[in-house]
């Protein structure tokens, strides 16, 4: 992702980015990367600076709600409950036929 033809500096980002962050900051905003599943807090973007990653310039990035990052996590996570219980009660009723069919020996 990183073309230098694109990047700012970091003194840029701080001035052109100061109103954004804090938009982004009073209205508990994520920045999305346009065209990416890149999705950084405020200040995940500003520590990244420090290690020069994420300097684009302002219009590459749109603010959006951080549950839309989280939603489709949270439904794989659902999913994989589901399948868990799902494959759970099967190995109970295995275990139950198990001990229902075992040998008397006495």
């Amino acid at each position: 992702m990183k073309n230098k033809g694109q990047t700012i500096t970091i003194e840029q980002a701080t001035e052109d980015y100061k109103e954004i962050i804090q938009d982004a900051i009073d209205n508990r905003l994520w920045f999305k990367a346009k065209g990416l599943n890149l999705w950084l807090s405020p200040y995940e973007l500003q520590d990244g600076w420090q290690f020069e990653k994420y300097l684009y310039p302002v219009k590459f990035w749109t603010l959006q709600n951080p549950n839309d990052y989280l939603r489709p996590h949270s439904r794989h996570l659902e999913k994989a409950r589901n399948m868990y219980e799902y494959a759970h009660k099967r190995y109970q009723s295995y275990v139950k036929k198990l001990d229902q069919n075992k040998p008397n020996i006495l």
